[in-house]
């Protein structure tokens, strides 16, 4: 900065002169532009200081206590509890296809129609075979009864009464037989009409009305149960033993989040725990059951997992943006008097948009929330009125 400590040696320009000499008309703006600079400086100068600068304006949040979750996080895949692959029992054209791809079904809903003529004329030929062996059964025991008589009688021998008896034996079994041929008959006609076997989502029909079906190979279609279903999950393997002494109590709270948008999507239970732990991984398997009442879940869908075993009541709670790593370790910046200061804190856990606090800080005291980049322990701010922390 120029200091006004008298005159300054500016240079006098005449006009008429750096007109009339070029050298002088080239030199011109540079002479100008030093003579306005200095003339600047003297206006600006003079012994005051400069203004001080307002305090940087930061957020700061109340640390509170209050009753928090204890829980477990890890991510985790929605699994339905049956799937069912939908094959033919018989060979034939598939004439219809009964529901739209993607549709919700009940168990028992008609999904596909198979050509039954076939099925149809094979049981006519076994009911009429069955008659056959109904009349011929029929007569052989009458005729069995009659020689049964005459053999007390005397009048009849023993070979004929045994032959008819045998004959009438035989006859009844060629009946069964011919029964079980229509019993099948019946069945086959029947599986023409293929049907759910479970409720749940149907996806795309993989063979259309015209196919040939080949019965116990080709898939027509997939069915997802969606209510209940499964979140799989891992967690270490030393969260087991507190895993299991919540069991004692009932079944563990299990909570899916979206994990792009943290929108909850479904509550459940925890109702499957592995019996072995993975020695790769030192992980073991957990499943949750959601009612899936709104279908939120859907099969092969990745999702946050929190499980909450406990209750942890009087936790000292800051939001976890006030918390900072430094060199030496967790620290946050607390206002006192308008003035912040930087404090080393210990950290316990995290939960949500919250962190409990293990040791550093009390009830009622104020933190920095946002503005931190601007200050300095020591320094004065600018402190919006504390907000309560969101769980």
């Amino acid at each position: 900065m120029w200091m006004d400590d008298g005159p300054q040696n500016v240079p006098h320009i005449n006009p008429n002169s750096a007109v009339e000499n070029p050298k002088m008309k080239s030199l011109l703006p540079l002479l100008l532009a030093l003579a306005i600079i200095a003339g600047g400086c003297k206006r600006n100068s003079g012994p005051g200081k400069p203004a001080a600068q307002a305090p940087p304006p930061v957020e700061i949040a109340a640390v509170e206590k209050r009753t928090m979750p204890v829980e477990m996080k890890a991510i985790g895949t929605v699994e339905p509890i049956a799937s069912v692959r939908i094959k033919s029992k018989v060979q034939g054209e598939i004439l219809e296809v009964h529901f739209a791809d993607g549709a919700p079904v009940k168990a028992g809903d008609l999904l596909f129609t198979i050509d039954h003529r076939v099925f149809d004329a094979v049981l006519q030929r076994t009911q009429a075979n069955l008659a056959m062996a109904e009349f011929a059964a029929d007569n052989a025991s009458e005729q069995a009864a009659r020689y049964t008589t005459l053999i007390k009688r005397g009048v009849a021998s023993k070979e004929q009464t045994s032959q008819y008896l045998t004959t009438a034996e035989s006859q009844k079994s060629e009946l069964a037989a011919r029964q079980a041929d229509v019993d099948e008959a019946k069945l086959s006609l029947e599986w023409t009409r293929v049907t759910a076997p479970i409720s749940g989502r149907a996806g795309a029909a993989l063979l259309k009305a015209g196919n040939i079906a080949q019965p116990n190979v080709d898939t027509l279609a997939v069915i997802n149960q969606m209510q209940p279903i499964y979140v799989s999950f891992s967690l270490p393997e030393n969260a087991l033993a507190d895993v299991r002494e919540r069991i004692k109590d009932g079944h563990p709270v299990v909570t899916a989040k979206d994990p792009d948008t943290g929108r909850e999507l479904g509550v459940g239970e925890l109702t499957f725990v592995d019996n072995t732990v993975d020695s790769a991984s030192g992980m073991i398997a957990f499943k949750g059951t959601f009612p899936n009442a709104n279908e939120a879940l859907w099969p092969g869908q990745f999702v946050d997992v929190n499980v909450r075993l406990a209750e942890e009541p009087d936790a000292i709670v800051i939001p976890t943006t006030a918390v900072a790593e430094g060199q030496k370790g967790a620290q946050v910046f607390v206002v006192e008097d308008g003035t912040a200061r930087l404090r080393k804190v210990e950290v316990e856990r995290s939960a949500g948009d919250l962190t409990i606090m293990k040791s550093g800080l009390a009830p009622g005291e104020n933190v920095i929330t946002t503005g931190q980049l601007r200050v300095t322990s020591g320094d004065r701010v600018s402190a919006k009125k504390p907000v309560p922390a969101q769980p």
